[in-house]
């Protein structure tokens, strides 16, 4: 019994780093959690499985099923379908006829996150009282990073879904019932996420290094200033990315938040995605390890494999496209995140390499050499420019304008572009000033998993996306669903047919079929 615990805490603290593949977890018929939460180990093994099934469900579980993308920037006007190679699964997110039955409309894997979570939160106190080792602030820590995945799963839910069922407790008995209703987002916002996140932030220790690969003090304000800005809360958006502000970044030093210096330097902005662990812009990362978990193989990733997915017409010819003519915007970022210069003239668009190192200011394609797929990949779930220009959004909405210019401006500044002028025309309404901030976010964070979750959070997915879906959508030869049709149900994605079969007390989200 003891090799086999030994080897269990093995197997869960290799997957901190993420790993192919994770048993499902099953009712447990004899015994109870309880008895695998008794010291140091397994609390340790137990957070690793924590985060690798939230890592597995935002790089995915085999080849091209990056969550982290589809989820966050394949319905948007970031991304379309490569032709030559589509996938059904595909064609339905760019064209916007999602069925139930699309591999990407499954919940269950941020369920299992949250049901990792829930048994962390139970039983790390017991495991804390049978263990000295674990002392008050390991344990405060430790149920403090619980609270907040848990509330970070739940928050992913209510953007790709909307409603969703409310569980708080571990699943420990099979006579208990495994189905539950669907609960109002606005209620799972409310009760669970940020009362969570509340309780995550007390708990977690203040003014410490941010662990980056994991969920710190700066990690807790980011995602709560994002909750608030879903629900279109600008006070508490602000209140709380200003504690981020006095939060310290992962090389120790405090975000600060007062100019474009506290930002990764122009010169070094890759660092951000190649070394975030050098950054002082990083807030969370997630670490996929070639050497433990084999190719982060991702539409945008770096592999040999055709892939399914490209940078869609619209941003390539306003944004990727002049940079290789003879005269290119000063911007620094299009050359860093996508290869320009790959197959040209008839460019491919589908050679994304923000992830990966290469030539600032390239002047022909990148060789990509083969083993560039045995590096880490880095996914940036929250770095500091997402958070200055959300707090340019908020105080834009609360009426500070000139604040908001002036932090829009810092991520300009560093980006060498031309800075607005408060009388500039082009921002002449709070409206004009958001979608600038909105235009700045597309590009600074492109490819970051931030975009379709931005245009619904703003109401501007018809707006933005109808043009896009109706050349799509007519270029497929699909004249019967012209445009985006009702955002107010398109938006959301269907539940997986999967996941109703197995729970009777579910509902369709409203514009789909069973």
């Amino acid at each position: 019994m003891y090799k086999i615990k030994i080897l269990a805490a093995l197997f869960f603290l290799g997957t901190l780093g993420g790993c192919k593949k994770f048993l499902d977890e099953k009712p447990l018929a004899d015994g109870t959690l309880g008895q695998h939460y008794k010291n140091m180990y397994d609390v340790q093994a137990a957070m690793a499985g924590m985060y690798s099934a939230f890592q597995l469900e935002m790089v995915g579980k085999e080849q091209y099923t990056e969550k982290y993308l589809y989820w966050g920037e394949y319905r948007s006007d970031n991304f379309d379908r490569f032709i030559s190679y589509t996938k059904d699964y595909v064609d339905e997110i760019v064209l916007n006829s999602i069925t139930p039955s699309n591999d990407f409309s499954d919940w269950s894997g941020l369920y299992t996150t949250i049901g990792r979570a829930n048994n962390n939160i139970k039983y790390i106190p017991q495991a804390a009282q049978l263990d000295s080792r674990i002392t008050m602030a390991m344990q405060n820590d430790y149920l403090a990073q619980s609270y907040a995945l848990r509330a970070m799963s739940y928050f992913y839910i209510v953007r790709v879904w909307g409603d969703a069922p409310i569980w708080l407790e571990p699943y420990e008995d099979v006579q208990q019932p495994a189905g539950r209703a669907r609960e109002p987002k606005e209620k799972l916002i409310k009760d669970i996420i940020i009362p969570d996140l509340e309780k995550a932030y007390s708990l977690i220790t203040k003014d410490a290094r941010s662990p980056l690969w994991t969920i710190g003090e700066a990690g807790i304000c980011a995602i709560m200033a994002d909750v608030y800005m879903w629900q279109g809360d600008h006070e508490n958006a602000i209140k709380w990315i200003e504690k981020l502000f006095v939060a310290k970044s992962p090389t120790n030093v405090s975000y600060a938040g007062l100019n474009e210096t506290n930002l990764q330097d122009a010169a070094t902005w890759k660092t951000i995605f190649t070394n975030p662990s050098s950054s002082k812009e990083t807030i969370w990362s997630i670490h996929w390890d070639y050497l433990k978990n084999g190719c982060a193989c991702m539409q945008t990733s770096w592999t040999s494999n055709n892939k399914q997915v490209i940078v869609d017409e619209g941003i390539w010819t306003s944004w990727f496209l002049p940079q290789t003519t003879s005269t290119p915007s000063p911007d620094i970022r299009p050359k860093q995140t996508l290869d320009v210069y790959f197959g040209m003239p008839s460019n491919k668009r589908d050679r994304f390499i923000k992830w990966y190192p290469t030539e600032a200011n390239p002047t022909k394609a990148d060789p990509w050499p083969a083993t560039n797929q045995l590096l880490p990949v880095y996914l940036t779930m929250y770095r500091l420019s997402d958070i200055y220009l959300l707090y340019a959004e908020a105080l834009n909405a609360r009426g500070d304008r000139e604040r908001a210019i002036k932090y829009l401006n810092f991520v300009r500044k560093r980006a060498q572009l031309p800075l607005y002028d408060l009388s500039a025309p082009e921002l002449a309404s709070p409206y004009a000033l958001e979608t600038a901030i909105l235009n700045e976010r597309q590009l600074e964070l492109f490819g970051e998993g931030k975009r379709w979750f931005d245009l619904v959070r703003t109401n501007r997915v018809k707006v933005v996306m109808d043009p896009i879906l109706k050349r799509r959508q007519e270029d497929a030869g699909n004249l019967e669903m012209p445009g985006f049709l009702d955002p107010k149900n398109r938006a959301y994605w269907p539940l997986s047919r999967n996941v109703l079969n197995s729970n009777s007390l579910l509902v369709q989200n409203p514009g789909y079929t069973d």
